[in-house]
């Protein structure tokens, strides 16, 4: 909500992002309105990955990741994770 009230010209929508399908449905619904609907494709996904951790969960990250890239195809992923961030450090 903060972020909304910062950039009210951006738009902010939040989904399940295991449900891929959902998530490629909802641009057209919310987003018709922007510039950004001209793409096919979403600009920036934020992935908040909470309660995964350990070597499972890092490769449920990667698999998300991954399913995310494919049906959504945005321009980047960002994500906060801490088995990410175990990985990377």
């Amino acid at each position: 909500e903060a972020a909304k009230k910062k950039f009210p010209h951006v738009p902010f929508v939040v989904g399940d992002a295991w449900k891929t399908a959902d998530l490629a449905r909802m641009k057209p619904r919310y987003l018709s309105n922007h510039h950004s609907s001209c793409s096919n494709h979403y600009d920036v996904v934020y992935v908040d990955v909470g309660g995964l951790s350990g070597s499972e969960g890092l490769l449920e990250a990667v698999s998300l990741l991954s399913a995310i890239e494919n049906s959504l195809e945005p321009r980047c992923i960002i994500i906060k994770s801490l088995c990410m961030r175990r990985l990377a450090s």
